[in-house]
C-alpha cells in the first residue's frame, strides 16, 4: 500500500477542491457519505439532482432538476485532458486482475498484464512485468530516467532492432537511416524495451546500468498507487486498445490529436523546432478551424503559471488569430465549469514547465549543471500530480450543475495521454492509414503504422459503470467524434471512418451524478499555485523533453538571433515572462 500521508502538511486547495464535499450556497454543493474502499470512494448527493430508481449499473435520474439532453444519449459538450508519456500497462496493466485482486466486470474482457510478460536484457535473462517496488517518492518517479521516445527508440522497443549497427549507444542527432526500423513487413515483438533502455542508458550517463536500473523499465503501477485514475477507470469506461498516432514522440502525436497529421514530423525538435511555426511546412487545418467556420465554440485551457500554450504555437500557423480570444488559463476552466459557460469542446494542457502535472517520467542531469536528477525532491515528475489534476478537472465537471449551458449531465470527459514515453506496453501497434499522400517524410516513416497504447477512459452521466471497450481506437478518434456531433468533413484519411466516443455513451437515461465517485488523489508534495512559480532549490532543475520543445518554439518565434534556448526552470521562468506574457488570453 502506498503511504498517502508522509508527515507532510497537504498543498492549499485549488478552485475544484475548493467546491468539494462541504455545504455551499450555491447548486454545486454536495454532501459527502461512507467512504468506499481503498481508492477513497464517497457516495454524495449533489445538489439540483434528485436520486432515481436503481438499475444493476448505477443510479439514473427520473426527477432532475437539471434535465437529461432531450434526445437521450449523447452529449453537448466534451472535455479532454491529455497527459504526458506512459502507457496502456504502465499505468493500467493492473486494474482488473491484478495485485488488489479487482476482478473483470462479468461479461468483458481486460487486455491488461494477466499472465506472463516479459522482456529479454542483453544478458539473455528476461525481466518480467512487475509492479514498481521501493519507497513511494522514488515510486511515483519511475521510470527514472527517462526512457527514450524518439521514433528510432520506439523502433527498437517495438521490433528489437538496432540498424544499423553504429546507431547503438548513439543520441538521435547522431542516428542514420533506416533509424532502427525494420526493413521489411515485420510484426512488432514488443520485445526491446529493455534492450532499448540499456542501449540510450548507455548513451547518456557513459557506463552500464545496473539490473534495478534497467528492469525498471518492465515496471508498472498498481490501482491503488494512482486512486484517482483507478477510480474512474472502474467507475466508468476504459479503452484498452487506445493508440497513439505515431511511434515516435509528443509533439507528432499531440498535432496528430486535433490536425490528422503531423506534416511528415515525426521528431519534436530534429531539425528545429521553428518547423512548426512555418506555414509553408505546417499546413494542415485543424479541428478548431473547423468547429470555428461551423460556429461551435470551443476553448484550450493552460496551467495558469505557465503563461503560454502548447497547443497554441504548435498550431501557431492555423490558431494565432484566436490565442486572446479562445485560449485561456485553468482558472478561466473552473470558472466555466461552476457558472455552465463551457464551450463545445475544451481541451485541457497539463503544466509542462516547472514542477509539472503531466505526468511526463523525469530527465537526467543538464550539461554543465551539477544536478543529480535521482535527489530531486518536490512535485517534479510525480505521477500523483497528475493524479491530482485529474481530480480536480473531474470534481469540477462533477459538481456542475447549471439549469442551462454546460453541467454533469451533457458533459462528457476523456482522458488520454499523447504517447507511451519509452514505457512497456506488450500489445502490438496496428497498422493505419496515411493521413494523405507525402513525397517526402521526417526519417522516412510512412504514417502507415500507429504507436503504442495508452490509456483513455471516458466520463460521462449516460457511461455504465464497469465498461471495458475493445475497439480499435486512435488519436483520430477524438477528431472523427467531433466531426460526428457537429456534421463536419474528416480533416484527413487517418480520422475518415475511425471509431467515435459513441461506444462510452451508451446509457437511455443519465446517471445521477450524486451516486458518481468523489476521488480523492494521495498526498503529493507541496507545491502552492499561489505563491513563486519556482521553489527555492529548484532554479536549475531540468525542464522534460516538452517543456524544452514549448520553450524552443517561443525563442523562435520571439526570441533575439543567437538566443538559447532555455534548459532550466530558471531560464523557462524568465523567458515566459519576457516574451509569453499577454500572448493568449485569460
Amino acid at each position: 500500500m502506498v503511504d498517502a500521508d508522509n508527515g507532510q502538511p497537504p498543498p492549499d486547495p485549488t478552485p475544484a477542491e475548493q467546491a468539494g464535499p462541504i455545504e455551499r450556497p450555491s447548486r454545486r454543493g454536495f454532501l459527502t457519505g461512507a467512504v468506499a474502499g481503498a481508492a477513497g470512494v464517497v457516495a454524495g448527493a449533489a445538489g439540483g439532482y434528485a436520486v432515481g430508481s436503481a438499475t444493476s449499473r448505477g443510479q439514473v435520474v427520473t426527477d432532475p432538476t437539471v434535465a437529461p439532453r432531450p434526445e437521450g444519449t449523447g452529449f453537448d459538450h466534451l472535455v479532454v485532458v491529455m497527459f504526458e508519456n506512459r502507457s496502456f500497462d504502465n499505468l493500467l496493466g493492473y486494474l482488473y486482475e491484478g495485485p488488489d485482486g479487482e476482478s473483470t466486470p462479468a461479461g468483458q474482457t481486460f487486455e491488461g498484464l494477466q499472465g506472463d510478460h516479459s522482456n529479454p536484457a542483453p544478458d539473455g535473462t528476461r525481466i518480467p512485468a512487475h509492479p514498481h517496488e521501493g519507497p513511494t517518492d522514488e515510486i511515483m518517479r519511475k521510470p527514472d530516467p527517462d526512457p527514450g521516445e524518439e521514433y528510432p527508440y520506439v523502433n527498437t522497443q517495438l521490433f528489437g532492432t538496432i540498424d544499423p549497427e553504429s546507431n547503438r549507444s548513439h543520441d538521435l542527432p547522431n542516428l542514420k537511416a533506416p533509424f532502427n526500423a525494420p526493413r521489411s513487413d515485420a510484426s512488432p515483438t514488443m520485445e526491446g524495451f529493455v534492450i532499448d533502455y540499456v542501449d540510450k542508458f548507455r548513451g547518456e550517463h557513459h557506463r552500464e546500468p545496473t539490473v534495478d536500473e534497467y528492469r525498471q523499465i518492465m515496471g508498472n503501477f498498481v490501482p491503488n498507487m494512482l486512486p484517482v485514475f483507478s477510480t474512474l477507470a472502474r467507475s466508468f469506461a476504459i479503452y484498452d486498445h487506445w493508440h497513439c498516432a505515431v511511434p515516435s514522440q509528443t509533439f507528432p502525436n499531440r498535432s496528430f490529436f486535433h490536425a490528422s497529421s503531423s506534416h511528415g514530423f515525426v521528431t519534436n525538435g530534429l531539425g528545429g523546432y521553428d518547423k512548426w511555426l512555418d506555414p509553408d511546412r505546417n499546413q494542415a487545418t485543424t479541428i478548431f478551424n473547423r468547429l470555428q467556420d461551423a460556429g461551435v465554440p470551443w476553448g484550450v485551457y493552460y496551467d495558469d503559471r505557465q503563461l503560454i500554450s502548447l497547443t497554441g504555437l504548435l498550431h501557431a500557423p492555423q490558431l494565432e488569430p484566436y490565442w486572446k480570444t479562445n485560449f485561456h488559463t485553468m482558472s478561466t476552466f473552473y470558472e466555466q465549469a461552476a457558472n455552465g459557460t463551457l464551450p463545445a469542446y475544451a481541451f485541457i494542457e497539463p503544466r509542462m514547465l516547472y514542477d509539472h502535472n503531466d505526468m511526463h517520467p523525469p530527465v537526467g542531469p543538464i550539461t554543465g549543471i551539477d544536478v543529480d536528477q535521482t535527489e530531486l525532491t518536490g512535485g517534479i515528475s510525480d505521477v500523483r500530480s497528475g493524479d491530482a489534476l485529474l481530480h480536480e478537472v473531474y470534481a469540477a465537471i462533477r459538481t456542475s450543475a447549471a439549469s442551462t449551458g454546460s453541467n454533469a449531465l451533457n458533459t462528457v470527459l476523456l482522458v488520454t495521454f499523447d504517447e507511451h514515453g519509452g514505457t512497456y506496453d506488450h500489445v502490438p501497434p496496428p497498422s493505419a492509414t496515411p493521413p494523405h499522400a507525402q513525397k517526402s517524410t521526417e526519417m522516412g516513416f510512412g504514417f502507415d503504422r500507429l504507436g503504442v497504447r495508452v490509456p483513455a477512459m471516458v466520463v460521462s452521466a449516460y457511461t455504465p459503470a464497469g465498461t471495458i471497450i475493445n475497439d480499435e481506437m486512435h488519436h483520430g478518434s477524438l477528431i472523427a467524434t467531433l466531426c460526428e456531433r457537429y456534421g463536419l468533413d474528416p480533416l484527413t484519411k487517418r480520422d475518415d471512418g475511425a471509431t467515435t466516443l459513441r461506444n462510452a455513451v451508451t446509457l437511455a437515461q443519465p446517471r445521477d451524478p450524486s451516486t458518481w465517485p468523489t476521488t480523492f488523489p494521495l498526498f503529493i508534495p507541496t507545491n502552492p499555485e499561489s505563491k513563486d512559480p519556482i521553489h527555492d532549490g529548484q532554479e536549475d532543475h531540468p525542464l522534460s523533453p516538452p517543456g524544452v520543445g514549448l520553450m524552443s518554439m517561443l525563442v523562435a518565434r520571439y526570441g533575439e538571433p543567437g538566443e538559447p534556448v532555455p534548459h532550466t526552470y530558471r531560464e523557462a521562468w524568465a523567458s515566459v515572462r519576457k516574451h509569453g506574457q499577454g500572448l493568449f488570453g485569460e
